[in-house]
């Protein structure tokens, strides 16, 4: 039933094209990437053996971070993708399949999770719960973020395993948490980290010596030390980018970004309330606010659930509890989403099952019970028909609305590269400009052939909203945004370069073909930047992305200006 209806909610899923990163390992596994990469290297983006080639043919814009770094250690799962591109080229629908299988094996992991401590009645609403959730919603739809399903179907059976070692200290379970956490590390990376979280919130509620939890830790953290110690020999991570905060290589831009990135992922995952990155100011302390009240009211019906369970079950629900906490620290590095939540949904679900049945199904207070006591009732009776509304109702229609709003937008991105590709004419010849682009822009070039043959060259001028082009002279270009805005994002969603980098006025940098020298400055980054061609960039094709679609544009005449709008 639960399978039923999760297909039911994810069903756009399976019909959404390839979608960003997707693109880029179909060029990959075609071998028309800038660089050859072997099966179990499809999320090696940007290092040092391709940065300048990228910057040469314009594959990267100008503002990127001169030592941006993008690369991931996820072997299992990019040999997955490897196949599925190898055999089934460009049919989306059997690999969308492949991807709901994971989800399924996942699922079916949790509730096994669930199943060794909690009764048939709480196993059933998490393990629904779960399933539900919208956390799933990107994985499945984007084929390349499969690796958050991977990770989970075999972190929830290591996790399961774990939890038996540390009750019977069974030597094959110690061996199958071993395995399961070394699997969900080469399948889902930096993701399986977050399982990390169980591990310690296990060893936290068991009364033993430091000595014996120091040794306890050891079927996880060997794997996990394994793994990070391949990942930085071999120099995986990232740099230079304001979308991903690398604890490890840059430690302050993390910690600055915690905070909130923390109330976010709590605010969404708990409390269903949908935080993202694009909220600011006023919204984010609006999130901040409704995610500390509902955490208050909560705080005391989750208590009351766990103190009356039996000890042992009691014990397993306290380290869920806390697991689901510590678990969303490795994924504070990213900007937050839900597709982060997988991990700790785990214990999210666990719990709020408890919160639930006790409420629903819990005996009824006496007639004589003190009026504090009813209020107190009557309060967790509140908690649990909002968390079961977020989770049981708001949940999954959640979860089809985002993969019906993804497949939507893949769908016009791919009908808006269809239309580009009608008149770049000749990809081994063409030159390509773009005056104003949108996010998916950046995947264009990527996207205009099935196979990821790439134009020749690309110019990227800017990705912001009105924007003022300039002629100055035969080969100068002025770009002009307006008081108090950016020429490119700022922060959390700039990919392509960190907040701590900024662009100063004077500020020169060179590419081929092209120089952009910064004239002016925002708070938020540059507003004027002069670009200076080789030669005539009226040999270049440009278009201009708007809100309905991409448009093939002019350059205005010497000392005419030309608006482009959204």
């Amino acid at each position: 039933m639960i399978f039923a209806v999760g297909v039911l909610a994810f069903l756009p899923a399976l019909f959404t094209p390839f979608f960003l990163d997707d693109h880029l390992h179909a060029a990959m596994v075609a071998g028309t990437f800038p660089v050859p990469r072997s099966p179990f290297d499809l999320y090696d983006f940007i290092g040092d053996d391709n940065r300048a080639l990228f910057f040469e043919r314009g594959l990267l814009p100008w503002w990127a971070h001169p030592n941006l770094t993008i690369r991931f250690f996820r072997p299992l799962s990019s040999a997955l993708l490897w196949l599925d591109h190898r055999v089934l080229t460009v049919h989306v629908l059997p690999m969308h399949v492949h991807s709901f299988v994971w989800w399924a094996l996942a699922v079916l992991a949790a509730r096994a999770l669930f199943k060794r401590t909690f009764s048939p009645r709480v196993t059933g609403l998490a393990t629904a719960i779960f399933a539900l959730a919208p956390c799933h919603a990107l994985p499945l739809a984007w084929l390349a973020n499969r690796e958050a399903l991977v990770s989970l179907a075999f972190g929830a059976v290591a996790t399961a395993s774990y939890a038996s070692f540390r009750q019977g200290r069974s030597l094959r379970d110690a061996l199958v948490a071993a395995l399961g956490f070394a699997f969900a590390l080469l399948g889902g990376g930096e993701y399986a980290l977050c399982f990390g979280g169980y591990v310690v919130a296990i060893e936290l509620v068991r009364r033993e010596g430091f000595g014996r939890r120091a040794s306890g830790l050891l079927p996880f953290v060997l794997p996990a030390f394994a793994y990070l110690a391949v990942r930085s020999s071999l120099h995986y991570g990232t740099k230079g980018s304001g979308f991903y905060s690398d604890p490890l290589s840059d430690p302050g831009a993390f910690l600055r970004a915690v905070p909130w990135r923390a109330v976010a992922l709590v605010g969404d995952g708990w409390f269903s309330l949908g935080a993202s990155s694009s909220l600011v100011g006023w919204e984010r302390a609006v999130i901040v606010m409704v995610t500390l009240v509902a955490t208050l009211l909560a705080y005391r019906p989750i208590r009351d659930a766990i103190r009356a369970l039996p000890e042992d079950t009691a014990r397993t629900a306290t380290w869920m509890l806390f697991g689901s906490l510590f678990a969303l620290t490795p994924v504070l590095a990213v900007v937050p989403a839900a597709r982060l939540l997988g991990v700790s949904m785990l214990g999210i679900s666990a719990v709020v099952a408890l919160v639930l049945d006790r409420a629903w199904f819990g005996e009824e207070l006496p007639a004589s019970s003190s009026r504090k006591a009813l209020v107190q009732r009557q309060i967790a009776g509140l908690v649990a028909a909002g968390l079961g509304f977020g989770h049981l109702v708001h949940d999954p229609v959640t979860s089809w609305l985002a993969t019906h709003n993804l497949r939507r937008d893949t769908t016009e991105f791919a009908r808006r590269t269809h239309d580009l590709r009608n008149f770049v004419g000749d990809l081994d010849t063409a030159n390509v400009g773009t005056i104003r682009g949108m996010t998916g822009t950046f995947f264009a070039p990527f996207a205009l052939d099935p196979r990821g043959v790439t134009p020749r060259r690309w110019v990227w001028l800017s990705h912001a909203g009105h924007v003022l082009l300039k002629r100055v002279d035969e080969k100068t270009l002025d770009l002009i945004v307006g008081e108090g805005r950016t020429i490119y994002p700022k922060g959390d969603d700039n990919l392509f370069r960190d907040e701590r980098s900024k662009l100063q006025p004077g500020d020169e940098i060179v590419r081929k073909g092209m120089r952009a020298t910064v004239r002016d400055v925002s708070a938020d980054g540059p507003r004027v930047v002069r670009f200076v061609f080789d030669e005539n960039p009226e040999a270049v094709t440009w278009f201009a992305d708007g809100a309905e679609e991409s448009r093939q544009a002019t350059l205005p005449q010497i000392g005419f200006g030309k608006p482009f709008d959204p």
